[in-house]
């Protein structure tokens, strides 16, 4: 049995899972999904061979597609890309829990039931903190308000994607982190960060077109 064999026995045992009912398996990107209502959870069973041996890498998103969706005209990623972006993600390690697995032939039950146990745990943190706009709000934005949190230093999708949730959720609160978001863009550009690069000639038409949407 090669390790994609052995893959593809994990998949089929998992897609019986009572937790992950409702799921459907997109092979693409190896990712059990379940959408509904414009929001989107999902697993990604990001899986590699090192020394001869299946790792599994599962990784848990939350996609809210009023966040994202405005935003595809603008994103220098490929459509699909752009569609396929979580509007959260975290690995094992960042939920303080076990982050890669190995499955060989030999020890296929036991690690299969250490993944599975692992998946259900870490899906059931994940999908449960953020069911809602405001769920992701509380545990994003008021954490900056309060300087409790730090905004990211890298990247630019999170740029429009907090802008847009303050304006959604909490408008009264717009101004005081379009300040901080800008102030934090503008940083980054001046350390010439590629992705903000990219937005820096369109970002007053980018913003001024999402605040008259919501």
């Amino acid at each position: 049995m090669n390790n994609q064999d052995i893959f593809q026995i994990v998949v089929e045992r998992l897609k019986s899972e009572p937790f992950l009912d409702g799921f459907k398996f997109r092979k693409r990107n190896s990712s059990f999904i379940q959408q509904e209502s414009g929001l989107r959870r999902s697993i990604e069973l990001d899986h590699w061979i090192k020394d001869g041996v299946l790792i599994i890498y599962p990784i848990y998103m939350v996609r809210f597609d009023v966040l994202l969706k405005w935003f595809e005209p603008y994103s220098f990623k490929s459509l699909q890309d752009q569609r396929d972006n979580p509007s959260v993600a975290f690995s094992g390690n960042m939920l303080e829990r076990q982050d890669k697995f190995q499955v060989t032939e030999d020890s296929l039950e036991q690690n299969y039931t250490t993944l599975r146990n692992a998946l259900a745990e870490c899906s059931d943190m994940v999908f449960s903190s953020y069911t809602s706009l405001r769920d992701m709000y509380d545990r994003l934005i008021v954490p900056i308000l309060e300087g409790k949190r730090t905004l990211p230093d890298v990247g630019a999708d999170w740029v429009f994607m907090y802008l847009t949730l303050t304006r959604i959720v909490s408008p009264e609160n717009y101004s005081a982190v379009k300040g901080l978001v800008l102030s934090q863009f503008n940083k980054m550009a001046e350390r010439n960060e590629p992705n903000i690069i990219e937005y820096m000639p369109r970002l007053d038409e980018i913003i001024n077109v999402m605040e008259s949407q919501f």
